[in-house]
């Protein structure tokens, strides 16, 4: 099986660990290791490392099982170094990325959601009234006493 080793390991423990994993494979990266190896290799690798972990190591092991799933077989050490599925991060900021704030929300949505429900309504309503039903049944329109188009602009007003 094929395996890749990442450790995030820190001070006299980052020595440790590299000495270790050179043993055993092929260093790819600063601190990542790939090599192809039996479950009981895997297993001596994570007795060497148990054994000499301290506060400082953390290194993790991962199953690749095809060139787009891998499986987080084990960690050694500190895992607040990693996430629960085994990953490192490349980068983090502390800097407020998002801005949310310029988004400004929108405080008045409820409201505005409220009264397009009213207005509904109010034109379901009108519409359903004895009078606009007798003009709609006509060939020829009569003109309306309020106007359809005047009448929400006259509510704007307001």
């Amino acid at each position: 099986m094929m395996v890749l080793f990442t450790s995030r390991s820190e001070k006299k423990a980052l020595l440790t660990v590299r000495r270790i994993l050179d043993q055993f494979a092929d260093r790819i990266g600063n601190d990542t290791w790939q090599t192809i190896m039996t479950q009981e290799g895997v297993q001596e690798v994570k007795t060497l490392l148990r054994r000499n972990a301290t506060k400082s190591t953390a290194v993790s092991c991962r199953w690749i099982r095809s060139r787009n799933r891998s499986e987080l077989l084990w960690v050694v050490g500190n895992r607040d170094k990693f996430n629960e599925d085994g990953m490192v991060p490349v980068n983090t900021t502390r800097k407020n990325i998002l801005h949310k704030e310029w988004e400004g929300g929108w405080p008045y949505l409820t409201l505005i959601k409220a009264l397009v429900a009213v207005a509904a309504l109010f034109h379901d309503w009108g519409k359903s009234s004895d009078h606009f039903q007798k003009s709609y049944g006509r060939r020829r329109w009569k003109k309306t006493p309020i106007a359809t188009n005047g009448f929400p602009a006259r509510c704007w007003q307001l």
